[in-house]
């Protein structure tokens, strides 16, 4: 059920933290709501917030409980989602094209998925490519996406044995999601292909190159050859990377 709440749930975490739940599942008018909700909330640049994190289908307030009580943040949180909710929300995203080179080194697990879902390696990589994914949430490392809108055909569980550093730009799915890891960091997720593109790059304004909110669309690359052009194009700050902005209404 993708039910939205009429009203925030709202439950104490720790001496300081809130969570705010919007929704009972994972879907994007859920998600939605969040990151409006969020971004509502930073607008408003309330000095007891200390931090806001968004997330799939609901947000988490740190709050310097020395200068609000939890009785009057509550109040404030709940008349803040009236107003937002009597407003009207902006329905336009951006729709970011990675280019990727699937299977051979850059996708050491592609044949696990070819494998797990009976699906040729044509197969895959089509089906994988077909759809504008949504950037659910930005986590567990700086410009990590959580994508969602992954195929049921493409589900395939995570490696029963994690890597202990996958390569930056590593493409993977795990179940019913799909990913981009910007940095080499441990993971186990199943990679299937890898990007030139850099979503993070802490020497660039800004570092992060997705937002929740945004979509990714994979764009398959035909050749390592093709794979290097690019790499080369943007190691000289030459390459554009492509954003289409779409309403979503």
């Amino acid at each position: 059920m993708n039910k939205l709440f009429s009203r925030p749930e709202i439950k104490l975490a720790g001496d300081c933290a809130i969570v705010i739940d919007l929704g009972e599942s994972i879907h994007p008018e859920i998600n939605a709501k969040v990151h409006n909700f969020a971004q509502t909330l930073v607008q408003k640049n309330y000095k007891w917030i200390t931090q806001i994190i968004p997330a799939y289908k609901g947000l988490l307030i740190y709050y310097d409980p020395l200068s609000i009580e939890f009785f009057n943040l509550k109040k404030t949180i709940l008349e803040e989602f009236e107003n937002m909710s009597n407003t009207q929300e902006n329905t336009n995203s951006n729709v970011i094209t990675i280019p990727t080179l699937y299977g051979n080194k850059f996708g050491p697990d592609l044949e696990n998925v070819i494998n797990h879902t009976k699906l040729s390696k044509k197969e895959v990589i089509d089906i994988h490519t077909s759809t504008n994914y949504l950037v659910y949430a930005i986590g567990f490392s700086p410009g990590f996406p959580y994508l969602g809108g992954l195929s049921k055909k493409l589900n395939t569980p995570r490696l029963k044995n994690p890597r202990t550093k996958i390569p930056s730009g590593s493409v993977a799915i795990a179940e019913t999601q799909t990913g981009i890891y910007p940095s080499p960091t441990p993971g186990g997720w199943q990679i299937i292909g890898r990007t030139p593109v850099k979503l993070f790059d802490p020497e660039r304004d800004p570092p992060v190159l997705v937002n929740p909110g945004d979509y990714i669309r994979f764009k398959p690359l035909k050749s390592m050859k093709e794979y290097q052009s690019i790499e080369e194009l943007i190691k000289h700050n030459k390459f554009k990377v492509e954003i289409n902005e779409i309403d979503t209404k």
